[in-house]
């Protein structure tokens, strides 16, 4: 069965598996009904109960057309829209339904957003596998095993955003069509393609802007290797980087421009980078975006925070770390200007690591499978760097949960590769089932950080030893 989850033609031909399928479908379609739908009723006497983000969106898509200030306007809860206009646009037309059927509405169309993620996934493998005979073996051996940890780790954030209204499985969906594409193509037309699919990642979030930077980062360096490589297409570096920003360009600018016109599209714009990109290094406490000090808030960040305050808390006679979790908390030990000046350093040395890693990966290989690892850790890097990172942004762990275990194997460590495989889903079911306990101390911040860095490491030596021994 779970093989199969990678393998979605599977189940056109097999009986079997097409009833696994409608189990599935079954299943997902009376959970919509019974749970998720139930969270978009409006009740003004109890609006706690209205448990999804979807209003946000589309509250403030309706707002772009009818002369409210979309930045604005909340939902129920009282949340605001914090991303670029165009998103919010595409769903100002569920606004017309009542809130619990826009919900139902989008539970849909995420569902077949996750049977994309496995087209992708799978085609993504197919691509991998079909250039190197040694990672066609160690596919052929593991499978079962990598799909495994695959599922494991996506399934919990993907519920999460399913049952929550959230937006975590579309931006998924793009950074691998995206992938998918790129590695695809063999004409020009291919590698702009890639690109400006890229660019729709970063229209709905825009810190997406770091895994598909580190893509066209990777092509650089592949295009200024001095020994230049049969498997690595010329040019594709510059006519993809073309197609990112002709992308940016359009989403940002052409489309919204063309629903609501060229100076109300600037005006907004304008107020979200005002408003927005000066809290990119800082989540808030601010009521109209939610509490970022929670422990659902698993960015190192606020993973460290958590932790440090905790700490202080248990040994140092401190304030209770709990009281972050409402509004209006005290003065905590992690708020002191030194440890955010210490959380900063240690992101951009996260950085400087990471492009020293892409420097060090493409010069002894450049394969498809070398560029599927590379952007599936800047996915990973993405979560640990950015001030928010709730739990069910860990979504975008699955594909390195995916890739780095199978370079691993390819290069004959099954041991590490199968470790690396183990730990992603072993630290999200400890944090979703122990949230309580686990979030208070930043586990799942923490640890895939640790993971990301481990992994990071031993990829270099990994590829020292193979520079060595050649």
């Amino acid at each position: 069965m779970f093989r199969l989850l990678l393998q979605p033609s599977y189940w056109i031909f097999s009986g079997s598996s097409k009833r696994w399928l409608l189990i599935l479908l079954g299943a997902m379609t009376v959970w919509g009904i019974v749970d998720v739908r139930r969270r978009g009723y409006l009740c003004p006497e109890r609006p706690w109960e209205h448990r999804t983000d979807l209003t946000v969106y589309t509250e403030a898509g309706a707002a772009f057309f009818d002369g409210r200030a979309p930045y604005e306007v909340a939902n129920a809860r009282g949340w605001t829209y914090l991303y670029p206009p165009l998103f919010a646009m595409l769903l100002a037309p569920l606004h017309v339904l009542a809130p619990q059927n826009q919900v139902l509405v989008w539970f849909f169309i995420s569902l077949l957003f996750c049977w994309g993620c496995c087209l992708e996934l799978r085609r993504l493998m197919h691509l991998v596998c079909e250039e190197e005979d040694q990672v066609a073996a160690a596919w052929s051996r593991w499978a079962y095993w990598l799909t495994a940890a695959t599922i494991i780790v996506a399934l919990l954030p993907t519920l999460n955003c399913l049952q929550r209204g959230q937006v975590g499985v579309v931006k998924a969906y793009l950074l691998l069509l995206g992938l998918r594409v790129t590695l695809a193509g063999r004409t020009r037309v291919g590698w702009f393609l890639g690109g400006l699919i890229l660019a729709a990642p970063i229209v709905l979030k825009i810190v997406p802007a770091l895994p598909v930077a580190f893509l066209l980062f990777l092509q650089l360096v592949l295009s200024t290797t001095r020994s230049w490589k049969p498997w690595v297409p010329r040019g594709r570096f510059g006519v993809q980087t073309l197609g990112v920003f002709a992308g940016l360009a359009l989403f940002f600018f052409v489309v919204p421009a063309a629903l609501i016109g060229w100076e109300a599209n600037c005006r907004h714009l304008r107020t979200w980078s005002e408003f927005m990109l000066t809290k990119a290094d800082d989540g808030g406490m601010d009521p109209k975006s939610g509490n970022s000090r929670s422990v659902r808030n698993q960015s190192l960040n606020n993973a460290a925070y958590r932790l440090g305050n905790f700490a202080a808390y248990s040994w140092l006679g401190g304030p209770s770390d709990q009281l972050v979790e409402e509004f209006g908390a005290p003065r905590m030990a992690m708020d002191s200007e030194a440890a955010e000046r210490m959380l900063f350093l240690v992101r951009a040395l996260l950085l400087l690591t990471l492009l020293a890693f892409g420097v060090r990966l493409m010069r002894d290989g450049g394969t498809k499978l070398d560029l599927a690892v590379g952007y599936s850790l800047a996915c990973v890097a993405m979560l640990i760097v950015s001030p928010v990172a709730r739990g069910h942004y860990f979504l975008l762990v699955a594909p390195a949960v995916l890739f780095v275990p199978l370079w691993f194997l390819r290069s004959g460590r099954p041991r590490v590769g199968l470790t690396l495989a183990a730990l992603p889903p072993l630290l999200l079911l400890m944090h979703y089932v122990l949230l309580s306990s686990a979030g208070r101390i930043g586990l799942l911040g923490l640890g895939i950080a640790v993971w990301w860095m481990a992994a990071v490491v031993l990829m270099v030596r990994s590829q020292g030893g193979k520079t060595a021994g050649a």
